[in-house]
């Protein structure tokens, strides 16, 4: 069962960091949109950087 969520919430799988909420329904909380960390981790730190 989830609890309330807010946008920046770490989602953890396996007690491992595996993204973050984005965005929550405000209609329906048990339902939102989330990111990668590996895509967030691209984005702040360039693709190409990390094939090194």
């Amino acid at each position: 069962m989830l609890t309330s969520l807010v946008s920046g919430s770490p989602i953890l799988q396996n007690g491992r960091l595996v993204g973050a909420v984005t965005h929550v329904l405000v209609n329906d909380p048990t339902r939102g949109y989330g990111i990668l960390a590996e895509n967030m981790l691209k984005q702040a730190v360039g693709e190409h950087q990390l094939e090194q």
